[in-house]
């Protein structure tokens, strides 16, 4: 699958899981901050740093919501294998 296809497979399932995704800019080097999920106010939100290149966006992703509970989640096989690699990887950490 094309990263920019996969990329767009797992903005869609972090929708459907309620997870609004953002960009943000982290290049402020007096500001340290990494790309995560968060909650404000009840809202679960990913911020993603927008200067990461497509394959580290579909890394720091797939590494969020290989988390979830994606049971009752119709996933494409493919994005279900990165999401399972991406767990396996989190595990061996």
């Amino acid at each position: 699958m094309e990263p920019e296809k996969t990329y767009q497979y797992l903005e869609e399932l972090a929708e459907q899981l309620g997870i609004s995704i953002r960009y943000d800019d982290f290049s402020d080097p007096e500001v340290p901050a990494t790309s995560g999920l968060c909650k404000v106010r009840g809202r679960r939100f990913y911020i993603m740093d927008r200067s990461k290149g497509l394959s580290e966006k579909i890394s720091l992703l797939s590494q969020c919501l290989c988390r979830m509970d994606l049971d009752d989640v119709y996933v494409l096989p493919a994005i279900r294998e990165l999401l399972d690699a991406a767990r396996t990887a989190t595990h061996a950490d």
